[in-house]
Order: structure tokens, then sequence, then C-alpha cells
């Protein structure tokens, strides 16, 4: 790869997967300020449940199939793979919806924005190829386009009209032209994927099953915030699901950071780690995770410092009372980029059984704190449920790589 192109691919994919992730931030301050904190607190939970189910249609994501060095799957397998799944996260959505028997708002405003993030995960084996031939740039232009495009439509609709529904929509039709026209034909210049539905199904179904454990960790990582957010939804008010919304999102906001700084290195890794330079392959490691806790440590004070009249401003809401909150979730957060770095690493190392268990202890801990307090502590409940189990989980994931990488190095 010529250096141009590593720094265009640094670049857009910080650019494009910035803009993906902070349209969901700047969406939700949309809503609050020009819809109200009770509208919000309803967008922002169907949005996050979204985002939930998009775990499902995404199976996994780009990290297997990047890091597939030795070819173990054709690219149209990804891209076949991705219609079952994405069949499947629809479906789940609506077992989901029909189990907790909501109103027709919510339940049209929920469908609406997991077609839309269907539509992201369909286009993320294109990514995957656009990344696989030197060219990951091109998924940043068009995770871009799209962010933008679609921002611009949604908050043009909702000020017309005052109706989250039909400004969400816009998101769908963004997505949706936006693969027609950009992802499908520069992906086909890049390689010739054939026909994906022709004799696909049997190898498609070898990669479901060897993509199982990617698809969980992300699962089970979505549920770690989801389901304070849920407990919340069960227990209390439509405004204090807002609050919980306004407060939570810096930590997702702290993923972003993660996936732009790693995304790139994924490949470098992969083939640092399979001709066992173990020595270099630890060093970046090391290095991810000390730019990552520096990070967050700054984005902890000013969190601290300046987060209450800041985000106040912003969403027109006083957060005073919610200080001390915020700034737990962003230390909860700070630990979870450190998760996410030791996930990515041991997938590429290919263990993946113990993380298995790391996750699904960590989501056990913040169902049974969820249970004890977000009933009687509200939102502050469920702040302390999301720090006690990121705590958890990323002691599980620190040690986890250590006592693995022992090994392979011996």
């Amino acid at each position: 790869m010529s250096v141009d192109n590593m720094r265009k691919d640094y670049l857009w994919n910080t650019v494009g997967t910035s803009a993906n992730a902070f349209v969901s931030l700047l969406l939700l301050i949309a809503v609050t300020r020009i819809n109200g904190i009770e509208a919000g607190g309803l967008w922002g939970f169907c949005f996050s449940f979204a985002i939930l189910f998009f775990t499902i249609g995404l199976y996994g994501g780009r990290i297997y199939q990047v890091s597939d060095i030795s070819g173990e799957f054709e690219s149209r397998n990804y891209v076949f793979l991705k219609f079952i799944t994405s069949g499947a996260m629809l479906v789940t959505a609506i077992v989901f919806i029909l189990v907790n028997s909501y109103d027709q708002d919510r339940i049209a405003l929920l469908l609406s924005l997991v077609v839309y993030k269907m539509l992201d995960a369909i286009a993320d084996p294109l990514y995957g190829v656009m990344q696989r031939k030197g060219h990951l740039y091109l998924a940043g232009i068009s995770m871009t386009l799209k962010a933008a495009i679609g921002f611009g439509a949604f908050i043009a609709v909702n000020i017309m009209t005052l109706n989250v529904l039909y400004a969400s929509l816009c998101l769908l039709a963004a997505n949706a032209v936006f693969i027609l026209v950009f992802d499908i034909p520069y992906t086909r210049k890049l390689e010739s994927i054939g026909h994906v539905l022709d004799k696909n199904l049997k190898p498609s179904l070898v990669l479901l099953k060897a993509s199982a454990y990617i698809f969980a960790f992300s699962l089970l990582t979505n549920l770690l915030i989801n389901i304070p957010r849920y407990f919340v939804d069960v227990y209390h008010t439509t405004e204090e699901l807002g609050w919980f919304a306004i407060i939570i999102m810096p930590a997702t906001m702290l993923n972003l950071f993660v996936q732009f700084v790693i995304q790139p290195k994924l490949v470098p890794l992969s083939e640092r780690f399979a001709a066992e330079k173990y020595a270099r392959f630890n060093l970046t490691v090391t290095k991810l995770i000390l730019v990552s806790l520096g990070f967050g440590a700054i984005t902890i004070y000013l969190v601290w410092l300046v987060g209450v009249p800041v985000l106040s401003f912003i969403y027109a809401e006083d957060l005073t009372p919610w200080r001390t909150a915020m700034t737990l979730v962003v230390f909860a957060g700070t630990l979870n980029t450190m998760t996410m770095i030791y996930s990515m690493i041991l997938s590429v190392m290919r263990k993946f059984k113990i993380q298995l268990f790391n996750y699904l202890v960590a989501v056990a801990g913040i169902f049974i704190a969820s249970a004890m307090l977000v009933e009687q502590r509200s939102v502050d409940g469920a702040v302390l449920a999301f720090v006690i189990a990121n705590a958890i989980q990323a002691a599980l994931f620190f040690v986890s790589y250590y006592v693995i990488f022992r090994k392979v190095r011996r």
C-alpha cells in the first residue's frame, strides 16, 4: 500500500467513522431541542435498541473479514451472510416489539430505525472489500456522505413537521440511495464478487458459524448499555429515559475513538501475529491501550470541569444534577475502550472462548446490578450498574490477554 493511500485511509476512516457515530449524538441533541426531553427519551430508546438489533445484522462485522489473511472465505460469502443476518435482525426486532406490547408510535419509530441500520449491515461487507483492497478511504467517504445528507434531511423534515418518524425515514432513504449509487459500484470496480445468491448458502452458513463468537461479543457489548436503559423504561418515565440517553452518550462516543484508532491496524496486526512477530505485535497493543487510557483521562477531566455548562447549553436542559453521573459514565466508557481493544486483539489471535466467558460475566453483572439499583435509584442506579459491569469486564480482559500472550510467545 502506498503512503498516500495509507494517509487517505486514516483520514477518511477517521472522518467517516466519526460522522457515522456522531450523527446519533447530533440527532439526539436535535430531537431534544426541537421536540423536548420526552421525545428525546423515546427517540434515544428506539435508536439504541436499533443499534442492539444492528449487531445481529452486522454479525461480527469486518473484524473476521479483514483479518482473513489466508482467504478462508470469498467476499461474496460475507455479502450473502449479511442478507441472512439482516433478515434475522428484522424478525428479532418484531418479536421484541410484540413481547413488550408497544404502542403504534414507538413501533413505527423503532422499525424505521431498525431498517435504517439494516442497510448499514448490508453495506459493511462492501466496506470490508474496500479495506482488504487498500481503499478503506472509500468506505470513509461513503459513511461521511450518508451521515451528512441523512442528518441534513432529518433536521429539515423535523423542523417542518415536528414529526420524528417522518424525519427518521430520511435516514433510511439516504442509506438506500448511497448503497445503490456508491457502495455497490465502487466495490465492483475493486473486486468482481460474482453472483451473490448463486450456490452461496452452504459456505455462508459455514462463515456464520465461524463468526459466531465475534457476533456474540458485539451483542453482549451492546446489552451492557441497553440493559440499564431497558430497566429505566420499565420502572420510570420517558423523561427519565431522556436524561439517561443524554448522560450515557459520552460513553458511546468513546467507542468511536477505539474504532478509528484500531480499524486501520487490524490487517497489519493480523499479519504480524501470523508471521510470529510477537514483540512488535505486543508493542502495538500496549501503545493502543496507553493512548486509549490517556484519551479517556483527558475526557474524564473535561467532563467534570466543563461538561455540565457545555452540555446544558447544547441540549437546552439543565444538567447540573447529573455532573457526577456523567463523569462516572465517561470513566466506565474508558474502561470499555480497553475491553474493546483487547477483544479485537484476542479475535485477531483467534482466542474466542475466554472472551465469551468474560462478556457473559459482565452482562450477568449488569443485569443483576440493574435489577437491584434502577427501580429505587432510577438514572443514578442505571449509571452505577454500568460502571460496575465495565470494571468487571475490563479486569477480565486485561488478565485474559496477558495470560494468553505469554503462552503464545513461548
